[in-house]
């Protein structure tokens, strides 16, 4: 966008301001001649206290629910029956869009986002996790999705949300379920020592690369084939030229033959080995393509069972791709539980032989429950097995110790440092004792440590604040009689995570339709639409398919959406921080907020008016100025026909179309430039006006 229509756009934008701020559906004043351009308030704490219309509070919910405007007929049959919001949650909750937001809010309530890569090296340690750059973010989107997805499907089934705390049963993809079994092949205990499962199987077998075929893969990962451990890598002589005489066809791995080198190979690199010509030692080649994994194996998702092996049985092996591309289950050494033992969850947070799985047990607990060991919880147990001695000695530190210590012993008993089996005795043969927040009780393993959270007293308040603070951008006051009835019903239907979004969006702690406890006591909050919800709204309303890069991996987002891609990774977004039971919500406008919403906006509208790049979005003439005007203000702006505010702001947008093209513009640049001005609306930009 030139200089002259930002100049433009910044004039119209205060009277866009107060328009997209009036709240009151009755007021036909138009915009204030003084207004001062921008961001949307933080609060409303300043404004005269009252009750929202129905024009608003309906936009609210289903943007919040799928990212979309409301329609007149919506606005119109709340209006008449208010009654009639609960029938609307049910329709929009139908939608597709209702489960993409959805999965999103799983993804970072259990915790499972915040990480790349190298957070998961710890469970591959002494390698890397996954070596291979082409397919390294579509592995941590998998990674990252795998334990919502899980969530989703569940609830689909009519699984009650509890079941999160102690199913064995994944979203998994092929790519994901090799992961899992390698982790399970490299046993690495609390000193490091590595048990390589693979090694220890075929001691005698070399790992051989060679372009020398092709080679089926189901032979690659038969043991009865004479291609058995022979990958066929067409680009070998590639590598060669780069590096002369270390990738001679074949290259023949050195003895002892390992998991490690096995996995970099089956991921499209070699490992170190000699040179053939001259016996110099060639360095790891992080080689191209994976020379098993398709696209497909990173998009294949289904409900995989992981069990431990029974008597003689053998766990399943990680190289078997064509197995695991039609299996359903896995059998690992590994216990996987609940959400509290996926790769993902244990990237994010780390332990090591000082913290012993203390920061884990905590973020399980805040998960779980929304609360953490602070010291303050008088729950002690009778004894305390695994308590930390020299830490416990400190009068500082006893109280939280007697709580965490012998409650994280199930977790040492586990696994080591590193995530993977526990050989210590010391801590293998440890029971363990829930106590926290009222509730003392043995916990042998973890499916015990998943029971007694799932039936723990605070686990119905604890998901009906986070789906509070998602929808309102603030925490929900546990007193508030109308949050108590929210939370006994959660209970009283069995934990159904559909009925708590549906009483909690319709009840008056979100709508604001009648005064409540929590409105009074903490204010009515109008928040900036963070990343998630702000990139959900433009999907769902322009037509675009992850039009911020948020769910596709680089390799695949499209060359017209680097620059919104890039953008959209720096607006604040929900998160959680180590200890922190409430998730970070940047709710307070600010210059980068603003300056970002701007190109975001800028950029899209290269994609939607008069566009030269082919993509799934809507699309507007810019010899049709008046028609894509009204759209972008139900659309965009989300102000339906009939509301008071919608014809004075499409008088402000024909004007700044107007006073644009007098200025030398083309239609073209005119019309994004008025639609740059609808998206920065504080209606579309903010949470709850």
């Amino acid at each position: 966008m030139n200089r002259t229509k930002s100049l433009i756009l910044v004039t119209l934008a205060a009277s866009l301001a107060a328009l997209g701020a009036c709240k009151s559906d009755d007021d036909t004043s138009g915009p204030a001649a003084t207004a001062a351009p921008g961001p949307v308030p933080a609060t409303v704490d300043d404004l005269p206290s009252e009750v929202s219309p129905p024009s608003v509070y309906v936009a609210k919910v289903k943007n919040i629910l799928v990212g979309l405007a409301p329609t007149d007929d919506e606005i119109k049959a709340v209006t008449a029956d208010p009654t009639q919001l609960v029938a609307l949650i049910d329709g929009w909750m139908k939608l597709p869009q209702y489960r993409t937001k959805m999965l999103r809010f799983f993804e970072l309530a259990f915790q499972q986002t915040q990480v790349d890569e190298p957070d998961f090296d710890e469970q591959a340690f002494p390698s890397q996790a996954w070596q291979n750059r082409a397919t390294e973010s579509m592995f941590v989107q998998d990674a990252s999705e795998s334990f919502a997805r899980t969530v989703l499907e569940l609830s689909a089934r009519g699984r009650p949300l509890t079941d999160a705390m102690t199913t064995q049963t994944f979203m998994m993809t092929p790519a994901l379920m090799e992961f899992y079994a390698y982790l399970d092949a490299i046993q690495v205990d609390d000193f490091g020592k590595v048990t390589d499962r693979f090694r220890a199987a075929h001691p005698k077998t070399s790992i051989v690369v060679t372009s020398a075929g092709p080679i089926p893969l189901a032979d690659s990962v038969n043991p009865t084939s004479p291609n058995f451990m022979h990958w066929y890598y067409p680009d070998l002589a590639k590598l060669d030229a780069k590096d002369p005489g270390c990738f001679t066809d074949p290259v023949v791995l050195d003895s002892p033959q390992n998991g490690q080198l096995l996995q970099r190979v089956i991921l499209g690199g070699i490992g170190n080995h000699k040179s053939p010509v001259d016996g110099h030692s060639c360095g790891n080649a992080p080689g191209g393509p994976t020379i098993v994994f398709t696209d497909e194996d990173f998009a294949d998702w289904r409900m995989v069972t992981i069990r431990q092996p029974k008597a003689g049985e053998k766990p399943t092996q990680f190289f078997d791709l064509p197995k695991l591309r039609k299996a359903t289950e896995l059998v690992l050494e590994v216990p996987r539980v609940g959400f509290f033992t996926t790769p993902a969850f244990f990237a994010n947070w780390h332990t090591n032989d000082s913290n012993q799985m203390r920061v884990t047990m905590n973020q399980a607990l805040i998960v779980a429950l929304g609360a953490a060991v602070d010291g303050t919880d008088a729950t002690h147990p009778a004894t305390t097995p695994g308590l930390d001695s020299a830490h416990a000695s400190d009068a500082a530190c006893v109280s939280c110790h007697q709580t965490l210590d012998p409650t994280r012993s199930v977790f040492a008993a586990s696994f080591s440092w590193n995530y993977h089996n526990q050989t210590e005795a010391a801590f293998s043969s440890q029971p363990g004792i829930f106590a926290f927040q009222g509730v003392t009780k043995p916990v042998t393993s973890l499916t015990d440590f998943g029971t007694t959270l799932a039936t723990h007293p605070l686990f119905a308040q604890a998901w009906a604040s986070k789906l509070c603070y998602y929808a309102n951008s603030r925490k929900c006051e546990v007193s508030d009689p109308e949050f108590v009835r929210i939370v006994d019903a959660f209970k009283a239907s069995n934990f159904a995570w559909d009925g708590l979004v549906r009483d909690l969006l319709s009840s008056p702690i979100t709508t604001n339709a009648r005064p409540t406890k929590t409105v009074s006591d903490t204010g009515e909050v109008v928040a900036v639409s963070r990343r998630d919800h702000l990139c959900g709204a433009l999907d769902a309303r322009l037509g675009f398919d992850d039009l911020c890069g948020l769910v596709t991996a680089p390799s695949k987002r499209s060359p017209a959406l680097v620059n919104i891609n890039v953008i959209a990774g720096g607006l604040p977004s929900d998160g959680y921080g180590r200890g922190g039971i409430a998730p970070v919500l940047p709710n307070a406008p600010s210059l980068f907020y603003r300056a970002g919403a701007e190109n975001i906006c800028g950029s899209a509208s290269e994609l939607v008016i008069d566009p030269k790049v082919a993509t799934t979005a809507r699309k507007w003439s810019s010899a049709q100025p008046d028609a894509a005007i009204a759209e972008f203000v139900q659309l965009l702006m989300a102000l339906t026909p009939s509301d008071a505010r919608s014809a004075p702001s499409i008088v402000a947008l024909r004007a700044h179309f107007d006073a644009a093209l007098k200025t030398g513009a083309s239609a073209t640049d005119a019309l994004k430039s008025t639609f740059v001005v609808a998206c920065l609306a504080p209606s579309h930009l903010s949470i709850g006006l």
